[in-house]
């Protein structure tokens, strides 16, 4: 009866409670680098000694291709171009509390206070790579053509997988990480 489904409400507050208190608590480590970085590729940033890997999207790579109708078109070096042009607005920083393997800091950005990894997937120049995160973005690009989706793509993953690049694996965001930035706390 209603009991059941009053302690039903109550565990469920309680487990919603706990993601909170957990997800703040990973907040605590969190580290905050902003001012003036340099844009290796579409979804890769540095400064100083350190790098930077953007969540929740996967970028063509650097020397990758695609294409549009016959033409082959350089969407990694344009991918980068489209980070590049972001970088330089105003309040650009960035945020993250865990590192991949290869040592980068991995973080959600911030450019005028709009999400960068959010711009990314809206300009076509990235893939919303995961749990539901950007899905929005990336139905509105692609509806409308823009970008990679203009013609023909390789998935970023399946292309490195290909050309036996370096960085094999798109590093996916911790849960907490992905609820925190939902809640607008990274």
């Amino acid at each position: 009866g209603f009991s059941a489904f009053r302690d039903g409400g109550l565990f469920l507050a309680a487990v919603f409670l706990g993601i909170l208190i957990a997800a703040k608590l990973d907040q605590i480590n969190s580290e905050t680098y902003s001012g003036r970085f340099f844009v290796i590729d579409g979804d890769t940033l540095s400064k100083g000694e350190e790098r930077f890997r953007l969540l929740g999207i996967d970028t063509p790579e650097l020397s990758q291709t695609c294409r549009r109708g016959a033409e082959t078109w350089p969407c990694g070096e344009e991918a980068r171009r489209v980070l590049q042009r972001l970088v330089v607005a105003q309040n650009f920083s960035c945020s993250g509390s865990s590192r991949d393997r290869y040592g980068r800091l991995l973080v959600y950005c911030a450019a005028g206070g709009r999400d960068v990894s959010a711009e990314m997937v809206s300009a076509g120049f990235a893939v919303a790579s995961g749990y539901f995160q950007f899905s929005g973005e990336q139905a509105a690009a692609r509806r409308e053509a823009r970008g990679i989706w203009a013609g023909e793509f390789e998935k970023p993953s399946e292309w490195r997988r290909e050309h036996r690049a370096a960085d094999i694996e798109t590093p996916a965001a911790g849960f907490l990480t992905v609820i925190r930035h939902l809640l607008g706390w990274s």
